[in-house]
């Protein structure tokens, strides 16, 4: 059935009621209107009391489950007490390991660093006095790092390659 023919089978329907509950006598209709009021009354003190259950079966398994989560966790925390332990000690032992390797690349970095913020100040005093202004955002510090990183290569490159052909030319040539 479609929704509009329940809705007028369902006004239809509390039509002949309502005519049938009219044309009763006036007693009758009273004591209808008891047993409806009775009825109201049950049901909705059964409904406040099945709301009542409900909330507190609720409570009791939130309850429960709180204590199970507890109990859970304290298992798991005696249970892997030692390996919570040695792995926390170990982390340590190699947060410990790499501070002088932080410290190295710390101080391997320093004079990079250095000669960037010096030329930094060079170009800004130079573009200075040729009134153009130069803020932080126009310069990238690590395209500057990554010259500067870049020059040192090209050096050890050719003090290398230069040791090389030194070496080379004297282990290739016989001697006479």
């Amino acid at each position: 059935m479609s929704k509009t023919k329940v809705f007028i089978a369902g006004v239809l329907a509390t039509t002949a009621a309502y005519v049938a509950y009219k044309a009763l006598p006036k007693d009758k209709q009273d004591e209808l209107s008891a047993k409806a009021h009775k009825t109201g009354e049950l049901l909705r003190d059964k409904a406040y009391d099945a709301a009542y259950n409900v909330a507190d079966l609720a409570a009791d398994m939130t309850e429960k489950a709180k204590e199970k989560t507890a109990a859970l966790k304290t298992d798991s925390q005696e249970k892997y007490a030692d390996q919570i332990d040695a792995a926390t000690e170990k982390i340590k032992d190699l947060t410990d390991q790499a501070a002088p390797y932080v410290d190295k690349a710390k101080d391997f970095v320093s004079p990079y660093i250095e000669k960037t913020q010096d030329a930094l100040t060079d170009l800004r005093d130079k573009f200075a006095s040729e009134d153009i202004e130069l803020t932080q955002d126009d310069v990238d510090l690590e395209e500057a790092l990554a010259d500067l990183a870049d020059d040192e290569s090209v050096k050890k490159d050719k003090s290398t390659s230069v040791a090389d052909k030194t070496t080379s030319e004297t282990t290739t040539k016989p001697e006479a």
